[in-house]
């Protein structure tokens, strides 16, 4: 996720019970109206606004509380005077311990959490408390036992944690072929069962973490070339579609936008 430097942003490490699920808690506040972009990421977001309002790119207002899916393109958000938001970012496959439902119906979208989960007056209690809590610190904790509670005894899925750590760790040239063999499953088996708990397919989720690597590769001054090269494209035009597909530029104008502000 892209949070652009205008945000102030609270960052809080999750308890260790949630840390198999939960990246990380954030508390992003908009000063000013502001209209921002983020990339997709490899995990859902869930967010609880308790000060202003969020505009999403479809020109809907963001839930009072919210899922986002995984997507395949840059969404974008504008933020109202003040707009304030407390985020779970979860880990690949983190939400479905909580959601209970198959996440890659979610893909590509906003969804009011309370369709979701059915628990209209704990989140209304939740809206209250985030609204009326004294600091950041205590809104992450309110968050967190929110989630907490919703938690049930069952572990990730083995076999798709085993799959996503595989893809994670595997060069960008590895074939999903070879992800199958390593699991054990056939491909579809894999492919309904990682769709089901992370999001999307385990070729798409590939296709994310290599637009990950690369955000993080040119983050350190590296050329566009190397990035290119160390992410696996040995064909310059083909990175260039792949990217462009996702963020609607290429990628040397995409990064110059960034470098602007």
């Amino acid at each position: 996720m892209l949070v652009k430097s205008h945000a102030k942003v609270f960052v809080q490490t999750p308890c260790e019970a949630l840390r198999p699920f939960v990246k990380r808690f954030l508390v992003i506040e908009y000063p000013a109206p502001h209209q921002d972009s983020h990339l997709p990421d490899t995990g859902l977001i869930a967010a609880f606004p308790f000060r202003g309002h969020c505009r999403l790119e479809d020109g809907r207002t963001a839930p009072r509380a919210g899922v986002t899916g995984l997507w395949d393109r840059l969404r974008y958000h504008a933020h109202s005077k003040g707009n304030s938001v407390v985020v779970a970012a979860f880990t690949p496959g983190g939400a479905s311990a909580f959601l209970r439902h198959p996440l890659d119906e979610l893909a590509n979208t906003t969804v009011a959490l309370d369709d979701l989960i059915g628990n209209a007056s704990s989140l209304a209690r939740l809206d209250e408390q985030l609204a009326e809590a004294p600091n950041h610190f205590r809104r992450t904790r309110l968050v967190e036992n929110f989630l907490l509670t919703r938690l049930g005894g069952t572990p990730p899925d083995p076999l798709v944690a085993a799959s996503v750590s595989w893809i994670e760790n595997a060069p960008p040239t590895a074939r999903i072929t070879q992800l199958v063999r390593y699991i054990g499953l056939s491909q579809s088996a894999l492919e309904r069962r990682f769709r089901r708990v992370v999001g999307t397919s385990p070729k798409r989720f590939a296709a994310l973490v290599r637009l990950k690597s690369i955000i993080r590769l040119r983050a350190t001054g590296a050329s566009l070339t190397s990035v290119a090269h160390t992410a696996g494209y040995f064909d310059q035009s083909h990175f260039i579609h792949d990217f462009k597909r996702v963020t609607g530029l290429a990628p040397e104008s995409y990064f110059a936008n960034m470098a602007g502000g």
